[in-house]
């Protein structure tokens, strides 16, 4: 007779579901102490397909979805033994489940105790067991609930407890910050293409010619399937007649690629050079014979296959832990175990893996420290609230040894629907000729390997380090985000150089950014049908004197109030979008979902009809902007290529 782990049985029992919109709700501790263990992963395999795989919030709380079927469930949480268990699923149940310790495993279980319990109507009755049974009962046994009840009847020894999965706070150091508090917010370059009107022609020079670092002469590139749909993950190359490679990028989960003609700031451009764009997708290759910049339009390639999609997403936090940043990392620990969380709900069937870096300076107790990519959230987390800021004592960092460790030393996915790098710092490396190289080397292997660095700025950066962190992330296929004072947490924050820009809590910024990085449309999906009566999109705004400042050239009275009238039809359309504006308009902006520019239209004069041709683009839905003043005036349409 022994003692069967609480989690075994009562997943016996409750494991169950059916067809209509069932779920299993249920919580996660510690077998010997109580302690909530939040974040656990909750992984659902059918034969060996992983097909669902949700996390347990930071109370251990957690709620999976599954149809009818046999399947294979694994609980996992660091410091603890994984509990493995096949399941009948037939029925809607709730659960309190309990792991024990591991004796062997490299992290300490924590001893914190859980909160009481609240009453078991906070939500909903729950049972754990305690049982002697028989040796023939073993780990990984089948039983339907009908056994449950043969079991009950049997001769042991049985105590029945309720208990309620409802808990208070729980965080994995007390010291921590709480996470929700740090505000922050994005520049998307992207989607403004004429991101260096930002900055003065001689600041931009300047920070230029500092870092040797200017991503110039755009060429963008999009693969989609024959019905539009975006092919993520191809490798794309940017190639002379001659058959040189000038850059090497990934498309990304919107089916594009960036690719620059050169990143240095001292690259003299060849006028007479043309370029070509080939590629490879799961073995099928493509050409642009003919390149153009994005200044021209974007390059595309349509290949006849199935659509199909990479269920892996690779996220890494590189941080920096110096002294510096003390006023702020116990905040940002909080925040990236919470936005870790929060980016694993985004989907149920997308394969998360985390990795974390941090970082100090030469001469400190250590350069670098890193934790491999883990699927293991609880093993993440254990890690990073294990960090603490010390050493620096100069202004910069060992920004590109964190860099190419990240980037070089960590075990990406060979195939992903995304990698993400989020560099959190507040100093910008040694600035050196040999650095330089090295951070140009870097950004090149990044975009090589499809992964996408965004720069997350805390207190203390001057605007040289601004210019390079922007520049990194355009060469990567990244954004840039920057905290903000709005918080009241650390040292003053530099305002970026942008005409406006929204704040946000910082996790909600970071999930948001993992969204738009991972979605993709289902290959099954259904746009709205062209054959709908669709009436034209108006859309109106009223500016006054304060919105128009230094406009005089879109309107003739800028100092009273103007209504901005602009139409644009069909929508839902498959290509041609006609559009007439009551004001002149300089530059329109069409762009996808994140934001980045994949067409511009020039000059266009009021009351006058112009055509856009999205048929190029992949099938979903886009946006047509452009500034008045101070305010973009924004508009959807949907793109369905057949």
């Amino acid at each position: 007779m022994r003692h069967l782990n609480i989690l075994s049985i009562v997943l016996l029992s409750t494991l169950s579901l059916t067809l209509s919109a069932q779920s299993i709700s249920g919580n996660v501790n510690a077998f010997s102490s109580e302690v909530n263990l939040g974040y656990a992963n909750v992984d659902i395999y059918k034969g060996t397909e992983l097909i669902a795989s949700v996390l347990a919030d930071k109370d251990g709380n957690f709620n999976v979805k599954l149809d009818t079927g046999m399947y294979r469930t694994e609980i996992i949480y660091a410091g603890y033994k994984k509990i493995t268990q096949k399941v009948h699923v037939t029925d809607d149940e709730k659960a309190y489940f309990s792991l024990k310790e591991d004796s062997e495993s490299k992290y300490k279980p924590s001893k914190e105790k859980a909160p009481s319990a609240g009453s078991a109507d906070d939500y909903g009755t729950a049972y754990s067991y305690e049982m002697e049974l028989e040796e023939s009962i073993v780990e990984g046994d089948v039983y339907e609930r009908s056994d449950l009840s043969a079991i009950s009847s049997s001769p042991l020894i049985m105590k029945r407890d309720k208990k309620s999965i409802v808990s208070g706070d729980y965080r994995f150091p007390s010291e921590q910050g709480e996470a929700g508090r740090l505000t922050a917010g994005e520049i998307n370059d992207f989607s403004k293409w004429d991101l260096w009107t930002d900055l003065k022609d001689a600041e931009f020079e300047q920070y230029s010619k500092l870092w040797n670092y200017n991503a110039s002469n755009r060429y963008m590139f999009q693969l989609t399937d024959s019905r539009g749909l975006p092919l993520a993950d191809a490798t794309v190359r940017l190639i002379n007649k001659e058959g040189k490679v000038y850059y090497q990028a990934r498309t990304d989960n919107t089916g594009k690629a960036e690719l620059w003609e050169s990143i240095l700031s001292d690259y003299k451009e060849s006028k007479r050079e043309r370029f070509g764009i080939v590629g490879e997708y799961r073995g099928n290759t493509f050409t642009v014979r003919r390149a153009v910049r994005i200044d021209y339009g974007m390059n595309a390639v349509e290949l006849a296959i199935d659509c199909g999609q990479s269920q892996k997403v690779d996220i890494a936090f590189v941080v920096d832990a110096t002294g510096s940043m003390s006023d702020e990392l116990s905040y940002l620990t909080a925040e990236l175990n919470d936005v870790m969380f929060k980016s694993k709900e985004i989907s149920t069937t997308l394969n998360f893996s985390f990795a974390n870096v941090f970082y100090r300076d030469h001469g400190d107790a250590y350069l670098t420290q890193k934790q491999e990519f883990t699927r293991v959230l609880s093993e993440s987390v254990s890690f990073i609230s294990d960090q603490r800021a010390g050493g620096g004592g100069d202004f910069e960092e060992a920004v590109e040894v964190a860099l190419d460790t990240a980037v070089n030393g960590l075990n990406w996915s060979a195939e992903a629907r995304a990698r993400i790098i989020f560099l959190i710092l507040d100093a910008p490396p040694h600035n050196t000729p040999e650095i330089q190289e090295k951070l140009i080397r870097i950004s090149l292997q990044a975009a090589a390997k499809g992964i996408r660095i965004v720069p997350l700025v805390a207190s203390g950066i001057n605007k040289g380090t601004e210019y390079l962190m922007r520049s990194i992330a355009l060469a990567t296929n990244g954004t840039y985000a920057f905290l903000t004072d709005d918080s009241g947490i650390g040292g003053s924050h530099l305002k970026p150089s942008t005409d406006s820009y929204e704040v946000e809590t910082l996790n909600d910024l970071l999930v948001r950014v993992i969204k738009s990085y991972t979605y993709m449309p289902d290959c099954n999906q259904q746009l709205p049908e062209l054959n709908l009566n669709y009436p034209e999109d108006t859309i109106t705004y009223t500016f006054t004197d304060t919105t128009l400042t230094d406009t005089s050239s879109v309107v003739d009275h800028p100092t009273k109030p103007v209504n901005v009238t602009w139409n644009y039809y069909p929508n839902p359309t498959r290509g041609i979008v006609n559009i007439k504006a009551s004001v002149d308009i300089a530059e329109l902006y069409i762009t996808d979902l994140s934001g980045k520019v994949i067409q511009v239209v020039k000059d266009i004069k009021a009351d006058k009809v112009v055509q856009a041709d999205l048929s190029g683009y992949a099938s979903g839905i886009y946006l047509i902007r452009y500034p008045v003043g101070k305010r973009w005036v924004s508009g959807k349409v949907v793109v369905r290529r057949n």
